[in-house]
């Protein structure tokens, strides 16, 4: 489902994708990755990182083979770095596992990960944690894969929450919420469902509901990215640009390299008329986004109008639909290259 946010001085269609399993992990970082990405050539823009930790809880200290696969494109070999870490990119929307089988020592592990991107969704990565089981039965106690965020969630917080990972899998919003609602009562600061309950609010178009949802997982940790980077978009969609200017810069001081979160920001100060401020961030979000970040190029259009460079305007524009080229208003935009053209 795409939400779509309207300038007040130009409609300008934003397709963003606040996806359940998404908007939880986004802020989670690996220290060490950048020496074992592995890129995959399936023909995507999405990530996955993550990490092998030992049986006893701490980071494996050697390499391990870890097997990426898929029901459609077969298997792809990768080696984590000497601290357990991995990266894989290039990967498009689709299911895979992420496997660990050919440890001698330890017992075969798979954890599922299931890449939703709607089209004019930004790229985004999903996070893994790995521990991995002795396979003598002397061993300590099983753990398998984990999630470190949520190893404090009381049992029955956590079957609500993943019921509703299911649901919204399954594009249930209105199930998710009331299985999230379910979960926060059993356990008050769980800051991943209220953040998730303000993603589902967002897709049933309840934008009240979603910021009050962001502001709870805020007053448990005022510093949560994903929170902030949600209620920031929130904010825009409901055209309080004053508002979400100040959060989405609080956002980006914890992820500067956010292509969504530069782009909403741009976008709320073009409608503060702030165009140099504006031009800024877009141009970064274009950066870190590439065509992902496509509506970007419309902004960017208005303001080099707005400052009588007729001939930049233009060219965004171009640029949009070569990106975009069954938008919906093609036709129009076609119409506003050539007057841009012939005024210039």
């Amino acid at each position: 489902m795409l939400v779509h946010s309207h300038s007040k001085w130009q409609h300008l269609a934003v397709g963003v994708v606040l996806s359940l399993c998404l908007a939880g992990s986004v802020s989670a970082q690996i220290s060490g990755i950048s020496d074992t990405e592995s890129q995959t050539n399936l023909g995507g823009l999405n990530s996955i990182i993550g990490q092998v930790f030992a049986p006893s809880g701490r980071p494996i200290e050697s390499r391990v083979r870890v097997k990426l696969s898929t029901m459609t494109r077969g298997d792809r070999y990768f080696t984590t770095n000497q601290n357990g870490n991995f990266k894989f990119t290039g990967l498009p929307a689709g299911s895979y596992a992420v496997i660990i089988d050919k440890e001698t020592e330890f017992k075969a592990v798979s954890q599922t990960v299931d890449i939703i991107q709607f089209r004019g969704a930004p790229a985004q990565t999903y996070t893994v944690n790995i521990r991995l089981e002795f396979k003598d039965r002397t061993a300590p106690p099983k753990p398998a894969v984990v999630n470190a965020e949520l190893l404090n969630v009381p049992k029955k917080a956590l079957t609500h929450y993943n019921n509703a990972l299911e649901l919204a899998k399954n594009n249930n919003s209105q199930g998710a919420v009331d299985e999230l609602k379910l979960a926060i009562a059993e356990h008050p600061t769980f800051i991943q469902a209220f953040n998730d309950l303000g993603v589902q609010y967002l897709k049933l178009s309840k934008l009240d509901e979603a910021n009050e949802a962001f502001l709870s997982a805020l007053k448990i940790d005022p510093e949560s990215f994903p929170a902030l980077i949600n209620r920031g978009i929130v904010n825009v969609m409901m055209k309080r640009y004053g508002e979400a200017v100040p959060i989405l810069r609080k956002a980006l001081k914890k992820n500067e390299q956010s292509p969504v979160g530069h782009y909403f920001l741009g976008q709320a100060l073009a409608n503060l008329g702030l165009f140099d401020d504006a031009e800024k961030d877009l141009l970064k979000s274009l950066e870190l986004g590439k065509a992902e970040m496509k509506e970007a190029h419309r902004i960017l259009a208005i303001i080099y109008s707005s400052r009588g460079d007729k001939k930049r305007a233009a060219d965004e524009l171009d640029i949009y639909l070569k990106l975009a080229p069954t938008t919906p208003d093609a036709e129009k935009i076609k119409d506003q290259i050539r007057r841009l053209r012939e005024t210039n």
